[in-house]
């Protein structure tokens, strides 16, 4: 008996220890540079001009994780409502593992698959916005309001994390997208006239 209460007690400190931030919480603001040498301000660059982000936070060693990469959520999210699309929604991927960095997320040493080719929206390799946000476990996928709160939104479809916006930030009603008629498959251009 005493064994499994003192099981009992370590998976609750335990469980205490690597707690994710808590729904509703202010999310940190923080400077960072993406792969491509960009400066992102998560405030200025987004809250502040009353755009919410959707910000998924994983490792490149993380079967889950590239699943959800792999079933482009975030890439139709900013085709559509991204800066490629309507600019309504900032889209920011986070490599949030300090051990692994730009090589593995370009498809070589600890990773699963090359997550940089065809990835169109802001990729930061820093684990210092991880330790910010209280990541306990990987993939997570974080809702940021305008008025800076956060919210954990899981996996989903691109109409699932926009829909968790909608229902967790309260100046964000709908948003209206932007029709993608143009695109490169396979290496050729392809356009739509609806």
């Amino acid at each position: 008996m005493n064994k499994f209460l003192l099981f009992v007690a370590s998976v609750l400190v335990a469980g205490s220890t690597f707690a994710q931030m808590p729904n509703g919480s202010t999310g940190p603001d923080f400077t960072s540079t993406d792969i491509n040498g960009n400066t992102i301000q998560l405030y200025t660059d987004f809250l502040d001009q009353g755009i919410p982000v959707i910000m998924d936070v994983s490792a490149t060693w993380c079967g889950p994780c590239w699943s959800f990469h792999e079933s482009h959520a975030m890439k139709d999210l900013y085709m559509t409502y991204g800066a490629a699309g309507s600019n309504e929604i900032g889209v920011l991927f986070v490599e949030g593992d300090a051990a692994t960095g730009l090589a593995e997320l370009n498809g070589t040493g600890n990773t699963v698959g090359d997550w940089v080719t065809g990835t169109p929206y802001p990729i930061l390799d820093d684990a210092n916005i991880a330790s910010l946000y209280q990541i306990a476990y990987y993939p997570t996928i974080y809702g940021i309001c305008p008025d800076y709160t956060v919210y954990e939104l899981g996996q989903g479809s691109a109409a699932d994390l926009m829909n968790g916006l909608i229902s967790n930030c309260s100046s964000v009603t709908a948003f209206t997208g932007s029709q993608d008629n143009a695109g490169v498959e396979d290496g050729v251009a392809k356009i739509c006239i609806p």
